[in-house]
């Protein structure tokens, strides 16, 4: 079996060979003297009068004891082991994916090639697994070729937002197992979990990006207010440049930021115009440097009311703050329906409703809320409730609000039951059920047949079916094509959603952009090292080394020895 060299420096030992033949090629030229006696010839002995010269190897007992020599040191300085049956590791690396590894990536993988480096030394032999730090992540190499395992590492291209690590590192340690090693190679020592080994590779970096959009209600669907955020310690003056497809040249917005703030500004897309592309100066970190925006066209969805005049005013308010919510036309059919219980009983409608509790028995009490997407992140404190309906939810009903024992509201087949008299109530003075109600139409809005539209946060959910194609053009016009798995992408860019299936529609048409603004700031990015683990105690006890290294470093030195010992002139020669 070949052996595994622990020490592969000492192989330059090795240079020393050329060397001993180079010294042993070295003859000393002898001046020529013309005698006609010979035994004046005792008298010239062979002196360096004219230097040295090239000639011939001279082969001599020195030169083979010195080559013999430098083998075997060359030999134990190598420090060579044999593995045995169950000598054998494996090494995980799991690499970070988060968006701020990606001004460190090439850093990352010259750490890993490092590593592996100093793993290798051991001799034991290493099955290389490489994997990202998504759960759900395919691993980019797993065998024993770490050349390979390196190369594959052209796939690996962070750019998630914040997300937790500690799944993949327990499937990690899974893999592993006891005797192997797992090593996380991140930007942040906050995201090192305790005990687990880790390399860090990032560095404070100054950023500045765009930290997100917020719709400007009232002024249209088309109008926004944009934060850009200053990661930096130091104030920028600085110009956002403004491209829009209306021919238009570009235009630029100055910016003056504060060190560590966000800064707002209002845009608009002109009339004629469907997309504009928002950019700042290019940086460390190009994720967050573009911002794409389209026109916003909400789905039309028509509502027909019969409330009384008090509850009705209050959700006219709420549909006028809604962009796509128009009156249904007295003959037509309503995509949302609002009445009340009395309306409810008579006539059961078919599709979204809101229904409200006409009056009902006296209650008192505090409102509590359940978890569910509607009242998610709402205060309903402040709700006085002074009578509970005689509506009663059924077996599928999702409760969304208590008072005491008895349910308060309720989402069930599509509709949103209020089981409360709305009048008798301050429920339009609070904020709490007036979101919930507008969360409750933007919902039915969503799931209305026909193109969504709109500019959302990467990594959104979308409530749309999944199995369609996602076809993402990129700022710089790259075009990715890939399944729809039911949340948008984190880059920034144009992106539409085909429906499965032959028939092709579109299901969504939009941007995405960079969210996660924790991305930008690199204050906490450093670079460290808690040390590579130890191979395992019974795996160590797997590898053989040589037992004969002694004598090899005993017939080393007398070799040396005895090459240095004066050669004896065979006199017999002589005449």
């Amino acid at each position: 079996m070949i052996p595994h060299f622990t020490n592969t420096a000492a192989l330059w030992a090795l240079l020393a060979i050329p060397l001993i033949i180079a010294i042993h090629f070295l003859q000393h030229k002898t001046k020529v003297q013309l005698t006609a006696t010979l035994f004046l010839l005792e008298a010239l002995s062979p002196e360096a009068h004219e230097g040295n010269i090239w000639d011939r190897l001279r082969t001599s007992r020195a030169f083979w004891m010195q080559i013999l020599a430098v083998l075997l040191l060359t030999w134990v300085l190598a420090v060579p082991v044999w593995p045995g049956r169950d000598a054998s590791q494996t090494v995980v690396f799991i690499l970070d994916d988060s968006a701020d590894m990606a001004p460190f990536r090439e850093e990352a993988i010259r750490a890993v090639s490092q590593d592996m480096d100093v793993i290798r030394q051991s001799g034991i032999p290493s099955t290389w697994i490489l994997m990202g730090s998504l759960p759900s992540s395919r691993p980019f190499y797993r065998g024993m070729n770490s050349r390979k395992a390196l190369q594959a590492l052209d796939k690996w291209h962070p750019h998630e937002g914040t997300h937790d690590a500690a799944p993949a590192l327990r499937t990690a340690a899974a893999i592993a197992a006891p005797a192997g090693i797992t090593r996380l190679v991140t930007s942040t020592a906050r995201r090192v979990p305790p005990g687990q080994s880790a390399r860090g590779v990032g560095r404070p970096l100054d950023n500045v990006g765009f930290a997100g959009i917020t719709p400007v209600e009232g002024n249209g669907s088309s109008h926004w207010r944009i934060a850009v955020k200053n990661n930096s310690s130091v104030p920028v003056q600085t110009t956002v440049t403004i491209h829009a497809d209306n021919g238009s040249p570009p235009s630029g917005q100055p910016l003056h930021l504060n060190p560590g703030t966000v800064t707002e500004f209002e845009y608009s897309l002109p009339p004629e115009c469907g997309k504009a592309m928002l950019r700042l100066p290019p940086d460390a970190f190009p994720a967050d440097d573009t911002l794409l925006l389209v026109r916003a066209v909400p789905k039309p969805v028509t509502v027909s009311m019969d409330l009384p005049e008090t509850a009705g005013g209050t959700f006219r308010k709420i549909m006028d703050g809604i962009p796509g919510f128009t009156p249904a036309p007295a003959a037509a059919t309503a995509s949302l329906r609002l009445l009340t219980e009395k309306t409810w009983n008579n006539r059961k409608p078919g599709g979204p409703a809101i229904i409200l509790a006409a009056g009902g028995r006296p209650s008192s009490g505090t409102v509590t809320a359940e978890r569910h997407p509607l009242t998610d992140g709402l205060n309903w404190s402040g709700l006085l409730v002074p009578s509970i309906g005689s509506m009663v939810p059924g077996e599928k009903a999702s409760i969304l609000l208590w008072q005491g024992e008895a349910p308060l509201a309720w989402e069930e087949n599509g509709r949103l039951f209020l089981n409360w008299a709305w009048e008798k109530s301050n429920a339009e003075r609070i904020p709490a059920p007036l979101l919930m109600t507008r969360r409750f139409m933007q919902s039915v809005q969503d799931q209305q047949p026909g193109t969504r539209y709109g500019n959302l946060p990467g990594g959104t959910l979308l409530s749309v079916p999944a199995g369609g194609k996602l076809i993402q053009t990129m700022p710089g016009g790259e075009r990715r094509e890939a399944i729809f798995s039911g949340r948008l992408p984190e880059e920034a860019g144009y992106v539409e959603i085909l429906s499965p299936g032959q028939r092709k529609t579109s299901l969504f048409q939009g941007s995405v952009w960079f969210s996660d603004a924790r991305m930008g700031d690199f204050s906490y990015c450093s670079s460290f090292d808690n040390g590579l683990p130890p191979p395992h105690a019974e795996t160590l006890r797997n590898m053989k080394h040589d037992p004969l290294a002694s004598l090899w470093l005993a017939l080393a030195m007398l070799a040396l020895i005895v090459s240095w010992l004066p050669s004896i002139p065979d006199k017999s020669l002589r005449p």
